[in-house]
């Protein structure tokens, strides 16, 4: 996942003097809870299958905060005031040429033709 480099100014010199987008803001919390997903899968591995000095119970404190950035991230999304027609168009043009974001992009222009 190179999600880094859709928030970071030096990958895209634009984002400098750009506020924070809904959408992004939301795929931030969908990385988190993705990233939930793995640290409890590797914690279930971890108990049937202990590698020491890695047990199940490492993972505990881990997973925990990483509920709290979900939860701190939710809030966020839950405050902002959402994405204009303009920040849409935007981040379609600033994804169109990114790999893996075709698809993306293309229901994204179509919902906002759409309208």
């Amino acid at each position: 996942m190179d999600i880094y480099r859709f928030f970071h100014p030096h990958h895209n010199p634009r984002l400098v003097n750009t506020a924070m987008r809904y959408t992004e803001l939301s795929e931030l919390l969908q990385a988190a809870v993705e990233l939930r997903k793995a640290l409890e899968r590797a914690q279930q591995r971890t108990s049937r299958q202990p590698r020491p000095p890695i047990l199940p119970e490492h993972f505990a404190d881990i997973i925990k905060a990483q509920r709290f950035i979900e939860a701190s991230l939710q809030t966020l999304c839950e405050v902002h005031p959402g994405d204009t027609t303009d920040e849409l168009e935007g981040i379609a043009t600033e994804r169109a040429s990114s790999s893996g974001w075709e698809a993306w992009t293309r229901n994204v222009q179509a919902g906002i033709g759409g309208k």
